[in-house]
């Protein structure tokens, strides 16, 4: 036992030894890392979060769930069995046609794909290669997010590099949401908590963050590099 604990104590050292004879190795990684962390996120678009928090009760005779059934749905909510008025209105939030309503309001399309889109001449620079409407839906599903907290209110969130378009969004998804519920009749109230608002500071990249995982990152990397490196010397000699 006492022989076993003494190699033990032996290979650590060893191994000790041999991270602290390339301790200048893993300093260089660990610098250049944090620097190129540091530079690489200051030149990153930088993006804005808004979101808006909305109530809503309904009448179970006023039947969404017809309307539900043959509603084109943009993104799905999982799973099945939706019981409750705010997991109805989850599903019109993440539909198709509350998408083309975003989209067609501010000119998405143009929004997201502004290297392709002549300002001048409005209109597109290659017309063969214009964006098609599920691209810009898919973008807009990317950048928004519909949560349900455990008392039945709904947050609709939106991150974007304008932090005036990040709150009209989340803002006009409120709009377009009553304005189906009355296209379709339905009996749903839907009351406004919190109004998105533009955001005063960035979501991300977040610097200090990004910094510390590039600085972990490269520690753990050069660890590993210096051990395979003495190992393929060893195998050499």
């Amino acid at each position: 036992m006492q022989q076993s604990d003494k190699t033990q104590e032996i290979n650590i050292l060893d191994y000790w030894n041999v991270l602290w004879r390339r301790k200048y190795v893993l300093l260089a990684l660990f610098i250049v890392a944090v620097v190129a962390a540091m530079v690489i996120s200051t030149m990153m678009p930088k993006y804005y979060l808004s979101e808006t928090v909305i109530i809503s009760s309904s009448s179970e005779s006023g039947g969404l769930g017809p309307t539900l059934s043959s509603l084109p749905i943009a993104g799905l909510l999982g799973g099945s069995g939706v019981q409750t008025s705010a997991d109805k209105i989850l599903i019109i939030l993440k539909s198709r046609t509350i998408a083309d309503a975003v989209i067609s309001r501010f000119k998405l399309d143009r929004i997201f794909n502004e290297k392709r889109w002549d300002e001048n001449k409005q209109e597109w620079k290659d017309p063969q290669n214009a964006p098609k409407m599920s691209e810009t839906i898919l973008t807009l599903n990317n950048i928004t997010r519909f949560f349900k907290t455990k008392d039945g209110a709904i947050t609709i969130r939106v991150e974007w590099t304008d932090p005036k378009l990040a709150a009209d969004i989340a803002n006009y998804y409120v709009y377009a949401l009553t304005e189906f519920l009355k296209d379709k009749a339905m009996t749903v109230t839907i009351q406004t908590i919190d109004r998105a608002v533009p955001a005063d500071t960035k979501s991300r990249p977040i610097i200090r963050v990004n910094m510390m995982i590039a600085g972990i990152a490269s520690f753990f990397f050069g660890i590993l590099a210096i051990f395979l490196v003495e190992l393929i010397q060893k195998a050499r000699s």
